[in-house]
């Protein structure tokens, strides 16, 4: 079992996304690629139809995919409550959990697929439910689950957009009850226990060791488990402390096992079998109006015979960070989460986006109020701009400063500049709240509404340029405090010993 030590109350570095993970497995949309591809392949088109007609259907303001490219399916699992009955055996695990919203519903578990059909090629990227980031329409600060609560689904696609410049085509939802019929479906996850694990918020309780198998009702607890207890070397109950970081590690702990589980199960499409799952599962998904069965079809056949191992997870780099009214919440390191991003955006690596960059403007050249004017300017390009003090004396040419490691956010400011800037890298600026200071000099002319083409190719290429998150022209789950083996953040099960093998 990896486990993570308590996370300090001081500020702490970003959780680092610095290249993709290793290759793993996972259920796609908690289901869609099983549930779609069974569906609709081995002939069965007139039951997929007929299938196709029991799941829900929204209609929603989404991106268009062109020419048969990469599309990006946001994937949601509701929290709503409204399909947990008394009479189900794990219901006080929902209707009695503190702080929980018994009629309304948020976004529990929140992800954003890349799937380019014509590259065979899948990346996952997971939010954390916590990350304080601006809630469309109206762009006030809140946890970024709670975009679904107050708008539904379309508030949460707009936010997506605006605050990280992700255009999404599709729209997958997956409820409780579907997921727990799901796990049942194929015949429960088998994993692989070291230590006893629980979380009296969700349901979990697994006291066994070894091989254990978790129902539907045990699975979903394990996979929405933000309260983790496991037991220490010591026999004590202890607690896990990385919360929704360490619950979507498990989550795609306990995927790869259902993926595995369905394959085994679902390979041969057996119409039995098919119906177990879709029955399951039919009744309680919802998809956008847009993704008709034709698409359905496509998508199956391009990715008949794709292996889990191929698909390739994301996480966002974050710190901790606690809000004006005293809450624990997450903040996204925008330049850190630029090459993550730049994936599910469609965009090169090495693009930079105006958002990503936090600079101060120093006035240098005398000129009344420049600094406060040119700060304004860059604001309205989407760049995170204050004033700072003026220079404290006249200068002839402008400079940007920087930290090491942001040539490119630097560069970028630069280029924004009518009569461009002077590089100049700066250590005492590493770690500064304002990691790039521009001073404007008398040769200053103006801000230009669109950044120049880099010269450069080794410090910029490739030169695309975001504008508030808008194109204008995978990474392992890492933090401060991780297992020094794995890299894991928070608690998870372990792997079997050398020739056990979990059925």
């Amino acid at each position: 079992m990896s486990v993570v030590p308590p996370v300090s109350p001081e500020p702490s570095p970003p959780l680092p996304v610095t290249g993709r993970s290793r290759r793993q497995r996972t259920l796609l949309g908690l289901g869609i690629v099983v549930v779609v591809a069974l569906l609709v392949t081995g002939g069965a088109l007139g039951y997929g139809w007929y299938r196709y007609n029991q799941i829900g259907q929204e209609n929603l303001a989404l991106a268009e995919s062109t020419g048969g490219g990469p599309q990006n399916f946001l994937i949601v699992g509701s929290d709503s409550r409204d399909v947990v009955t008394k009479s189900d055996t794990d219901a006080s695990a929902f209707l009695n959990e503190a702080g929980a919203d018994q009629t309304g519903q948020r976004a529990d578990t929140i992800m954003v697929a890349r799937i380019d059909a014509k590259a065979k090629t899948i990346d996952l990227l997971s939010f954390p439910r916590d990350l304080w980031i601006p809630i469309m329409p109206g762009g006030g600060n809140q946890r970024i689950n709670t975009a679904y609560t107050g708008n539904g689904p379309q508030a949460l696609i707009d936010t997506l957009g605006a605050d990280f410049g992700i255009d999404i085509n599709h729209y997958v939802e997956v409820n409780f009850k579907s997921f727990k019929g799901i796990v049942d479906a194929v015949g429960g996850v088998p994993m692989y226990l070291d230590r006893p694990m629980r979380d009296d918020h969700t349901g979990l309780y697994q006291y066994e060791l070894g091989c254990v198998s978790l129902g539907g009702d045990q699975g979903l607890a394990f996979a929405r488990a933000r309260h983790l207890e496991y037991k220490d070397s010591k026999g004590r109950w202890a607690t896990d402390p990385s919360g929704d970081l360490g619950r979507i590690n498990r989550q795609q702990v306990l995927i790869r096992s259902m993926i595995d589980r369905s394959q085994d199960r679902f390979g041969s499409l057996d119409v039995k079998a098919v119906n177990d799952i879709v029955s399951s599962t039919a009744d309680n998904l919802t998809v956008d109006s847009g993704l008709d069965i034709g698409q359905m079809v496509d998508l199956a056949r391009a990715f008949r015979g794709f292996s889990g191992d191929q698909i390739v997870t994301h996480a966002l780099p974050v710190v901790p960070f606690i809000t004006n009214g005293g809450a624990d919440v997450l903040k996204l390191d925008d330049t850190l989460a630029e090459e993550t991003l730049n994936i599910f955006r469609g965009l090169p690596p090495g693009t930079v986006s105006t958002k990503s960059v936090t600079v101060a403007v120093s006035n240098g050249s005398g000129a009344e109020k420049q600094a406060t004017k040119v700060s304004g300017e860059l604001v309205g390009l989407g760049y995170k701009s204050s004033v700072a003090a003026d220079a404290p004396r006249t200068q002839a040419r402008t400079v940007v400063r920087h930290a090491p490691g942001l040539e490119r956010q630097a560069d970028l400011v630069a280029r924004q500049l009518g009569a461009g800037a002077e590089l100049q890298a700066d250590k005492s600026l590493n770690g500064a709240a304002v990691p790039i200071v521009l001073v404007t000099g008398t040769d200053f002319t103006t801000v230009l509404p669109e950044a120049r083409p880099p010269v450069d190719a080794a410090i910029t290429a490739p030169s695309t340029t975001l504008v508030d998150g808008r194109a204008t022209a995978s990474t392992e789950l890492k933090s401060s405090n991780p297992d020094e083996t794995t890299g894991i953040v928070g608690v998870a099960p372990g792997q079997p010993p050398p020739g056990t093998v979990c059925p």
